[in-house]
């Protein structure tokens, strides 16, 4: 059988609603089940919004932007590949005292898997 490399596939898209999100970290979907290849942290509120994989403030996202990270790409050694583990929960809040009144925050993720 031939291997023709890696393939490419979305994960579930974990949001949280504007009216959802609090000044306090609240789970933004579920537990990571794979590696993510790709990761894009999109804040559609009209305020600032904070994600994390823990409890302290990580990515600071503006009022309606995004980031997309490329966690695997440029890797020093090839056997030495980075990742956030299987099991990861991201969180995502607000700032104190200046919650969104529309939008909503999210994280898209692609993952790769050895493939046909």
């Amino acid at each position: 059988m031939t291997n023709f490399g890696k393939q490419v596939q979305f994960d579930t898209i974990r949001e949280v609603a504007f009216g959802a999100l609090s000044d306090t970290y609240v789970n933004c979907g579920g537990v990571l089940t794979k590696l993510p290849r790709i990761i894009k942290f999109t804040n559609n509120t009209d305020e600032t919004v904070y994600f994390t994989d823990a409890t302290a403030d990580k990515v600071k996202l503006p009022a309606y932007s995004f980031e997309l990270w490329d966690v695997t790409a440029n890797k020093a050694f090839e056997d030495l590949p980075q990742f956030f583990s299987k099991g990861t929960q991201f969180k995502c809040r607000y700032i104190t005292g200046s919650a969104p009144s529309l939008g909503w925050a999210s994280i898209e993720i692609l993952t790769v898997m050895t493939g046909n």
